[in-house]
C-alpha cells in the first residue's frame, strides 16, 4: 500500500507542477487546494506544512519554498540514494565499569541526515546509564553539514543532563566542534585514554590525592 500511495504522490500529487517537484525537489509529496502539504521518504523523513497561500499551480508558495530547501540542504531528493543509515553505527558498547564507565558509540562511513538521526536516536530513545560518552569517529571518511549540527546538538543536550561528552576524530571531521555556547566538546585520543584516565583519578581520591577529571 505504502509503494502504491508514494507513487501516486510522486507522479501526480502537486497538480501540474509535478514533473518539476519531481526534478527539483524529488520527495513524494501531495498538495491540497486548503494549502497543506505532506511528504514521506520511507525510512528517513516525513514532512508536513500548512500555509493557504497558492501559487499558480494551486501549491502552497511557503510549503513549496521549505520542500525545496530540505531537499536541498538535507539531500533528500529520492534520487539521491544516502548510505543505508544503520551501517553508520559500528558498535556502541561501554568500557569500564561503575562510576568510570563510559559509553563508546563508534561510527563509520558518510554520515547524512539519516546517519546523524539514528545516532541521536540511540542515545535519546535508549537507556543510557553512562555519565560519560564517546562520540567515535574514527573511521568516518565524511559528514554534511546538516549531521555535523545534529550531532553537535546532541552533545549540547547530553551535557546539559550532566554528561560529559568527549569527541574521537583523528582527522577533523568535525572541525571545531562548538556545542553552541562558545565552547568545544573536547576531543581526545582514544576512548581507552579516557577510561585510564578515570581510573587513575579514582585511584588518587582513595590515596587522598587531589584528581581532575579528564
Amino acid at each position: 500500500m505504502v509503494r502504491q500511495v508514494l507513487s501516486v504522490m510522486a507522479t501526480c500529487g502537486m497538480y501540474d507542477a509535478a514533473g518539476d517537484w519531481a526534478t527539483q525537489v524529488g520527495i513524494p509529496a501531495k498538495s491540497g487546494v486548503a494549502g497543506g502539504m505532506i511528504g514521506a521518504l520511507p525510512g528517513q523523513v516525513g514532512i508536513a506544512t500548512f500555509s493557504p497561500r497558492l501559487d499558480a499551480h494551486g501549491n502552497s508558495v511557503r510549503g513549496v519554498s521549505l520542500f525545496e530547501r530540505f531537499s536541498s540542504d538535507m539531500g533528500l531528493h529520492v534520487m539521491e540514494v544516502p548510505p543505508a543509515a544503520r551501517a553508520v553505527v559500528r558498535s556502541s558498547h561501554v568500557l569500564g565499569e561503575g562510576t568510570s564507565a563510559v559509553r563508546v558509540l563508534q561510527a563509520q562511513g558518510g554520515i547524512r541526515f539519516a546517519g546523524a538521526e539514528r545516532i541521536v536516536r540511540g542515545f535519546v530513545g535508549g537507556d543510557i546509564a553512562e555519565s560519560r560518552v564517546v562520540l567515535d569517529f574514527a573511521l568516518v571518511y565524511s559528514i554534511d553539514d546538516v549531521a555535523r549540527r545534529m550531532l553537535l546538538e546532541l552533545a549540547r543536550r547530553l551535557m546539559l543532563e550532566g554528561r560529559g561528552v568527549y569527541f574521537v576524530d583523528p582527522e577533523l571531521i568535525v572541525p571545531d566542534p562548538d556545542r553552541g555556547d562558545g565552547s568545544l566538546v573536547p576531543v581526545i585520543a582514544d576512548a581507552g585514554q579516557l577510561l585510564k584516565g578515570l581510573v587513575r583519578n579514582q585511584e588518587n581520591d582513595r590515596n587522598g590525592m587531589f584528581a581532575v577529571d579528564p
